[in-house]
């Protein structure tokens, strides 16, 4: 019989399951959006949720397994199941040559391989090496060790040579395994004892304990400096300046003096920066709803034509970005390099906002003058998070960049619909 084939995964099928690692490569995050991951990890409800968005059953993956070939190999009864009932071919081969029933018996798992025959499984059908399902369940028995005469029982599924301790055998060697351990272990003791010839040995022995005790001790944690209230608002009225910057500093009393003396909430700097849009930066939640109730505008553009919930992405604060979109804020908005919410989320690495923007109705594969979508920012700045959530989201990978026919005719595209 030919030596079983030594591949880089083991005797058995194993996807290179991907690490949390950020350095992925595109087919490992294929397989964790397709099928076979679900499979692999036996996933029923994600497997009939990718059935039913028509996905074949029988594709194999990069490294030419299919999905039956994951569950079975790791006992998933549920899911095998109801791949060979949504139509998986459970003769399907690996580039090895090996079935599902190849899998299964190799790892000893008897219920699968009952319900691979009964659907129609070829167990004559042999694998590169030449062996058949049947050399997998007598291989993995033969591969045990010989362990001479006595009272032994023959193991049903070895060779000629080939036993297995009794029961009480068994048991007698494990309570000499146990009695081995304690020995050792008293040794162990015996030998690292300290002998102590006098009275100065011992406190010396004591000191040096005293200090390593007094070395792991945690110093007392500084006081918290005391947080001093808010000064009262001043008697004089606030100036845009000072409005401004009470907004960014989250000064509350300022604030309120400047909105009861009738000053405008969307009034800005030379920027066009707004009140609204340095409490979005800072992320101060309550400023935000008071502003907003003061009659602030929601989409204000700075110079730049950003607006506050470009603000909010660029800092990560997803309370602030639920809020202003609550209030009708464009989630399409553009910039003057036509950039989206969605491009400053993933320069920034904040896909909790990412997340939020696509489920809100983002347009994933937007362009920016460049022509670049938000994968390519994801690339371009080595956000690794974001690439995988954008490409689960269905990112398309074939999106070019560079300057498009509506670039070169000057036309900036409009502000997307919500």
């Amino acid at each position: 019989m030919a030596a079983p084939r030594s591949y880089a995964e083991g005797p058995c099928c194993s996807h290179p399951s991907a690490a949390p690692s950020v350095q992925q490569t595109l087919d490992e995050m294929d397989f964790e959006r397709g099928i076979w991951s679900a499979a692999l990890n036996g996933d029923l409800g994600r497997v009939k949720y990718l059935i039913q968005k028509a996905a074949d059953p029988s594709q194999p993956d990069s490294a030419g397994y299919t999905a039956l070939h994951y569950a079975s190999r790791n006992g998933h009864y549920a899911v095998c199941q109801f791949l060979l009932e949504s139509g998986a071919k459970c003769d399907a081969q690996t580039r090895g040559g090996a079935t599902a029933l190849h899998r299964a018996s190799y790892c000893g798992h008897t219920d699968i391989a009952r319900l691979l025959l009964s659907h129609g499984c070829n167990p004559q059908l042999v694998d590169a090496d030449g062996m058949t399902s049947l050399h997998k369940v007598s291989g993995e028995r033969g591969e045990r060790k010989e362990l001479g005469r006595g009272h032994r029982v023959p193991d049903p599924g070895g060779g000629p040579c080939t036993w297995r301790l009794g029961p009480q055998e068994a048991e007698a060697q494990e309570r000499r395994k146990l009695e081995e351990e304690k020995r050792s272990r008293l040794e162990r003791f015996n030998s690292s004892r300290i002998n102590l010839e006098n009275l100065a040995d011992l406190e010396k022995l004591v000191q040096r304990r005293r200090e390593k005790r007094l070395k792991r001790r945690v110093p007392p944690r500084a006081p918290e400096p005391e947080v001093k209230p808010q000064p009262e608002a001043p008697l004089e009225p606030v100036d845009l300046e000072v409005f401004l910057k009470a907004a960014a500093e989250n000064q509350e009393a300022l604030i309120d003096k400047y909105l009861a003396d009738g000053g405008d909430p969307n009034a800005h700097d030379q920027l066009h920066r707004t009140a609204l849009h340095w409490a979005c930066l800072k992320g101060h939640g309550q400023l935000v709803n008071k502003l907003l109730e003061a009659g602030a505008t929601v989409d204000a553009r700075d110079l730049l034509d950003r607006t506050p919930v470009f603000w909010a992405c660029r800092r990560g604060h997803l309370d602030i970005l639920k809020q202003l979109l609550n209030q009708g804020a464009r989630v399409n908005a553009r910039d003057k390099i036509w950039s989206t919410p969605l491009h400053v989320a993933v320069r920034t690495g904040h896909c909790d906002c990412l997340e939020h923007l696509i489920a809100c109705g983002a347009h994933i594969d937007a362009q920016d003058k460049e022509g670049d979508t938000a994968l390519h920012e994801a690339v371009r700045h080595g956000r690794y998070k974001a690439m995988k959530v954008l490409l689960l989201y269905g990112a398309k990978l074939g999106v070019q960049n560079g300057v498009s026919e509506w670039g070169r005719r000057g036309l900036a595209p409009r502000d997307s619909k919500d």
